[in-house]
């Protein structure tokens, strides 16, 4: 029996009780709160914050239903108060479950969060959506955005259209059938599917989906693209990001609602062009991809960071396609691999001990151009459930074996001369919330380094 069993926590003062856990070493910590949480329920604690402070070692030792079991409690306790902050957890509990493949359970959180999907946008309904789609769920994937769309466009707390991720959703796997509706020899409606779009709030424009249309039933015209290039049209991007959906279609069997947010990664024109050439038009310095990059990624809550990370990889079968399709020379082909891998070794930096929850890129299909590396795998796997000092070893170990081209190193220290912005052709995730809100756990914005809590909070 343990010695705090007898003591009457009740007479004691919310100070007295945190002070005596403090004092407890760390594996008897939890326990402790476990009992209080039995015995003592009453107790003018902050129990969601106390927990924020063991959920992840919780989570990442497997101790998942302890985890659960304290949600449950809690949400008997003060739902509301858990709807508005059950971001923080639910988060974690779902990143678990995908790294674990039970989808089941999965499904069981979804229930829950896909009700109450405004309060979590940035950090948790924007990021499972891509994890949804990263990971292979595909169905699963639109029937949440199915669920979640309608109550974010009709909220009065975010930005307009942060609904896009969750329609343009929709709306490509319904394009998807269409395609293959035709591919078939089946007859096609793509009036049903113009209004389909009008309801789920795109803009009004028949000349875009009379264009996406002949790009579906069409083979790309090299003519036509060069034609939209010189002109200074758009019409290029949006007629190569139909093609490239099928592409991805017949050559990877990977279906439209993956591949379109690997082509949206590239959908900015102000990237572009840098090269003498119009046949290497498409190519992208390694200074140019690399700020472009750093400028999309939400660098203080790392809210998008799997987000992003995905479409860093999926640039190998971007520049593929572009390859095979001769907007893209040979020689400049070979610079543009080199310099996607110089990305993606700084991405696997930058998501440092998360890396184990990038484990989809392993299920992706490979292009002709991947290099097998038989150690990448344990890698990411390795910094499950490591802290991030060790996490940190691991990574930096890894990425002492690859040496930087020196090409790319002389591209580096180049200035632009002009900031790189995101992109504007067609929207991005980016943070939706007016006024987004830090979690008390969260690092503080003044750059403390402190817990926001523990910092400017007080």
């Amino acid at each position: 029996m343990k010695a705090y069993s007898n003591v009457n926590w009740y007479e004691k003062s919310p100070e007295e009780v945190l002070k005596y856990l403090c004092q407890l070493e760390k594996e008897e910590q939890y326990p402790f709160i476990s009992f209080l949480m039995q015995h003592f329920p009453d107790l003018e604690i902050d129990w969601l914050d106390l927990f924020e402070e063991y959920k992840e070692q919780l989570i990442l030792s497997g101790k998942i239903d302890e985890v659960l079991s304290f949600v449950e409690w809690y949400k008997q306790r003060d739902l509301d108060y858990y709807i508005e902050m059950h971001e923080y957890i639910e988060r974690k509990i779902c990143d678990y479950f995908i790294y674990k493949k039970d989808i089941e359970r999965l499904k069981e959180r979804m229930a829950f969060i896909q009700k109450y999907p405004v309060p979590g946008i940035d950090t948790l309904i924007n990021p499972l959506l891509f994890q949804l789609i990263y990971h292979g769920y595909y169905d699963l994937a639109v029937q949440f955005s199915q669920a979640v769309w309608k109550p974010i466009k009709k909220s009065q707390d975010l930005y307009v259209f942060a609904s896009y991720p969750f329609i343009s959703t929709i709306y490509v796997s319904k394009l998807q059938k269409l395609y293959e509706a035709h591919l078939n020899g089946k007859p096609t409606d793509e009036d049903k599917l113009f209004r389909q779009m009008l309801s789920l709030g795109f803009e009004d424009n028949r000349a875009n989906f009379n264009m996406v249309i002949s790009a579906l039933r069409d083979d790309l015209s090299l003519a036509d693209i060069m034609d939209s290039i010189q002109k200074g049209s758009d019409d290029h991007m949006l007629i190569l990001n139909i093609h490239f959906l099928k592409y991805m279609l017949h050559t990877y069997q990977l279906p439209f609602v993956l591949s379109e947010w690997l082509w949206n990664n590239i959908a900015a024109t102000n990237i572009f062009g840098k090269q003498k050439g119009i046949e290497n038009w498409f190519y992208i310095d390694a200074k140019t991809l690399d700020d472009y990059i750093s400028s999309k990624l939400d660098k203080f809550f790392t809210s998008n960071q799997l987000e992003i990370f995905g479409k860093v990889w999926g640039l190998d079968f971007v520049f593929e396609f572009l390859h095979q399709q001769q907007l893209l020379s040979a020689e400049y082909y070979e610079k543009m691999k080199e310099n996607i891998t110089y990305c993606k070794l700084k991405m696997i930096r930058f998501v440092c001990g998360d890396l184990w929850q990038m484990t989809f890129i392993f299920n992706w299909p490979r292009t002709s151009n991947y290099i097998d590396d038989p150690s990448e795998e344990s890698v990411f796997n390795s910094t499950f459930g490591a802290d991030f000092q060790k996490s940190t070893e691991i990574i930096n170990q890894y990425l002492s074996d690859f040496e930087i081209p020196s090409r790319i190193k002389k591209e580096l220290k180049v200035s632009n001369s002009k900031p790189i912005i995101p992109p504007s052709i067609w929207p991005e995730t980016q943070p939706v919330k007016k006024g987004q809100k830090i979690g008390r756990n969260d690092l503080c914005p003044c750059g403390s380094g402190k817990k926001y809590k523990k910092c400017c909070l007080k």
